[in-house]
């Protein structure tokens, strides 16, 4: 059954979204395109990023004119940078940048492509963001960068943790008053922590309940002394669909959103006191 496309409040924005053949990366192109805009979907795996695009045809009538598929590694500066050119060549411009590609590394596996892919991809998608994004006042234009509520725990996943803080640490800081007006920056720049988000759990208690206390744990274990009243249940694609479109229509620069256990997205406050 076809779905009819939605003039929505991003009617006619351009998005580039990393990562974007499956999971989280997918649900934010199908939300995007599903509210008007124009997406070019980036992943480095040439056949997952077909069939997505292919289902989303599907699923969207007349939507191939606002797809674009690019295969890219994001860890390789002059594809990501192509990437950008690529899809303002078919769509005239771009408006919004999503930082979603990283990959979900235990202890030291794959440490330094942890770094690359997870912080580093999103350092330079920011920057490109920058370069390529329109500089003004906008509220169908932003950079978001996808970090995970790991970035805000104390967990036993040292590269995971380390770099999903490291990019909230990054946005609120090059969102931050005195550096966008340093800069000139009028593009917003936000994050995003999602909790564990998965689907296919509907007919599945047993098996939802075990990968929650596994996360859990992982979460958890890091902590001296853990919170009693910590909650962690695994909230479906479509709850983080809203939360993303709540801080793309209501996020300001330098923002921290949370996004978990299918709650209201709410703010981060940090504290400022050392």
């Amino acid at each position: 059954m076809n779905t009819q496309i939605s003039n929505g409040e991003l009617h006619g924005t351009v998005a580039l979204v990393t990562g974007g053949g499956q999971g989280m990366g997918l649900a934010i192109v199908d939300v995007l395109l599903k509210n008007g805009a124009y997406v070019s979907l980036l992943d480095i795996n040439e056949e997952i990023g077909n069939n997505a695009i292919s289902e989303l045809e599907i699923k969207y009538e007349s939507s191939s004119s606002r797809l674009l598929f690019i295969k890219c590694d994001v860890t390789n500066e002059i594809e990501f940078e192509d990437s950008f050119k690529k899809t303002i060549e078919k769509f005239g411009k771009i408006n919004i940048v999503v930082n979603n590609a990283g990959i979900m590394s235990k202890y030291l596996t794959s440490w330094e492509l942890a770094i690359d892919l997870n912080y580093k991809a999103v350092v330079r998608g920011t920057i490109l963001g920058l370069k390529y994004i329109e500089n003004q006042v906008d509220k169908n234009s932003a950079v978001i960068n996808v970090a995970s509520i790991v970035g805000l725990s104390n967990t036993i996943l040292p590269m995971y943790q380390s770099t999903k803080r490291a990019v909230i640490e990054f946005t609120k800081c090059i969102g931050c008053p005195f550096n966008s007006k340093a800069t000139g920056n009028n593009v917003r720049v936000m994050a995003i922590c999602p909790g564990a988000t998965f689907d296919g759990f509907e007919n599945n208690i047993e098996g939802k309940k075990a990968l929650e206390q596994e996360i859990e744990e992982l979460i958890t274990s890091g902590e001296e002394i853990p919170n009693p009243n910590r909650k962690l249940i695994i909230q479906s694609t479509d709850y983080y669909k809203a939360a993303f479109l709540h801080v793309m229509k209501n996020g300001k620069n330098g923002e921290i959103w949370i996004a978990e256990n299918e709650e209201p997205p709410r703010l981060t406050h940090f504290s400022t006191q050392y």
